[in-house]
This record gives structure tokens, sequence and C-alpha cells, in this order.
């Protein structure tokens, strides 16, 4: 029954990479958000004088960087959901999504931003208070092809406290983008589509547990050759580097960290997308089977929604209107 059930979590991860393999513009909004996120963080490790600031100020700073960069990645990852929604009927367009996430979604977009970011922050500074780094000297630091891709990437020296925290910022990303599915699809505010996303992870925190590992373990092969580059091109101890790679590398190396960190957060996305969907789904079994007094059907039993199979009312009124008729039966 576990195999059973680690297979069906891959079935989505599978799932989500075959509307990539047929639609691999879908990723766009994602990697334009590279675009944007990476002169950001560029800036404030070589641009920006922190010493010109106080700890309130540095704290205010990072942590309005860190809420534009959560509305951007909920503004692409939005798109993506209704070019995702598009597939039920039409052929998908960018244009039409972009205008559906702005018309109708922004609005809440905006205080869920502010809460993932809240949350985000005060993981980020928990940490940087246990891990005690000294950062004095990066003010000094010259920006270079390798210290930019170190940058990016996120690459420093191991530790367990930060590989933890790591992971907890993960886990607080996925179950946002497991809410992101009720704004865009369901046209749920802010607080009511918060419920709904805590819901079907309070339902389903097994499948979501090994959709996490699932998503972990294909970051970490995407993030393989960058990491190996990294440890055969940096010194350490005051001992130079094995290998010395020239800066055309290291800017390839920039490239390639873009598309990956893309195609994790691509993943993450449509792993909740997913999981989201087929609980609709077996909502939908579950409130017919209580208006014709059948057996409730277990969550296993329901096959996962194909994406790409066009089926209709997938992402329809039929949902909601079901659990109306429900409803009025059961009062």
């Amino acid at each position: 029954m576990d195999g059973m059930q680690w297979r069906r979590g891959w079935q989505l991860i599978a799932q989500g990479l075959g509307v990539l393999r047929q639609y691999p513009w879908f990723i766009t909004p994602i990697l334009l958000v590279w675009l944007i996120y990476a002169p950001g963080v560029l800036y404030l490790k070589y641009g920006l004088q922190w010493n010109r600031h106080n700890a309130a100020e540095s704290a205010i700073i990072v942590y309005f960087f860190i809420v534009a960069f959560s509305l951007c990645i909920l503004l692409a990852c939005d798109v993506l959901l209704e070019l995702i929604q598009q597939l039920e009927s039409d052929e998908p367009s960018l244009r039409s999504a972009i205008a559906a996430t702005f018309r109708k979604d922004m609005a809440n977009l905006l205080p869920l931003a502010f809460a993932w970011a809240t949350i985000w922050f005060a993981l980020s500074l928990i940490e940087a208070v246990l891990s005690r780094r000294d950062d004095e000297d990066s003010n000094d630091a010259e920006l270079e092809a390798q210290g930019a891709a170190e940058a990016l990437a996120g690459f420093g020296s191991f530790s367990l406290s930060s590989t933890f925290f790591e992971a907890l910022k993960k886990g607080v990303r996925m179950v946002v983008f497991l809410i992101l599915p009720a704004i865009a699809w369901e046209d749920m505010n802010f607080v009511n589509a918060t419920r709904k996303g805590l819901a079907v992870l309070k339902a389903h925190k097994g499948d979501f547990a090994r959709g996490y590992a699932l998503t972990y373990a294909a970051s970490a092969v995407a993030f393989l050759p960058p990491s190996i580059l990294f440890m055969l091109g940096t010194g350490r101890h005051g001992r130079p580097p094995p290998i010395h790679f020239p800066d055309s590398v290291w800017a390839g190396a920039i490239i390639y960290i873009g598309l990956a960190w893309s195609f994790s957060l691509y993943l993450e996305q449509m792993f909740g997308a997913q999981l989201y969907l087929w609980h609709l789904k077996w909502e939908r079994k579950f409130e017919v089977a209580r208006l014709t007094k059948r057996p409730m059907p277990p969550f296993e039993d329901v096959e996962p929604p194909v994406l790409l199979a066009k089926v209709p009312n997938l992402f329809g009124q039929e949902f909601r209107a079901v659990g109306r008729r429900a409803r009025t039966a059961s009062q």
C-alpha cells in the first residue's frame, strides 16, 4: 500500500513534467521572476551599503525585498494555474492568463504575499541569529562571476541549522502553493482560500509529505551539476580550489541555476495544484455519495485527475454546484 502511495505521488510529478513537455513555455512566468530576483539579490549583496543602515533599517529593507519577491512568485504561479485551467477546453494563452491574474486574483494575492513573506522573514531572522555569521566584510566584496553564481545558488558552508531552516522554508512555500489554487480556480478570498488550502493539507498530510520528498529529490538532482562545480572551484580552509574555472563557466552556471530554480519551483506548484485538484475530485464523489446514500469513497480509491485529458468540468462550476445541492439536501 505504501509503495502504491509513493507511485501515485510520483504520478503527479510525472504529469507535471508531461505538461511541461507539451507546453514548455508554461515555465516562462517563473523564469521572468528569476530575471527580477537575480539582479535584486546581487544588488543586496554587492551594491547596497549595509554599513550605512542600522539593524532596524536593514531588517526593513530585507523584509520588503522578501515581500516583493513573494508577490512576484505568487503572480507567476497564479498565471501558471490560469494556464492549467485553460487546458480544460481551450488552447492556453499566456496573455489571457496574465489578464485573469491581475483582473480577479491580485487583491487576494497581496495579503497572501505579506503573510508568506512575514513567515519567511521570521525564519530567516532566526536562522541569522542562530548562525551568527560574520558578514562585515561583505560590503567590501566585489562582484565577480563565481561570487555571483554562489550568491544566486545560496551556496555556502554546510550546516545542519541552515539545512533545517531551508527545509522549513520549502515546507511553508509548498503550503502556500496549496492555498493558491483556491484563489486561482475557485475565486476564493484570502481568508477562505487559506482555510481551504490548510484543510486540504490536513486531509492529505501523507500525500503532501511524499510530494515534499519527491520535489526535494528532483530539486537536488537539478542542482547537482552546479554543486559539483562549486565543490571543485571553491577553495576551503585557506587552500586553493582544485580547479580554476574561467568566468565563462561561471556565467553558464548562473544561467543553469536560473533554469534549475525555475524548474524546482514549477514542480512544487504543480504538485500542490494537482493535489488540490485531486481533493476537489474526491469532494465531488464524496458529495455525490452523500446525496445518493452510498458508501463514502476513500481518497485512495479516487484516481488523480489527468490534466491533459481535457475532462469536462474539471475546474468548472460542477464542484460547487454539487456541494450546494448536497448542503441543501442535508438541511
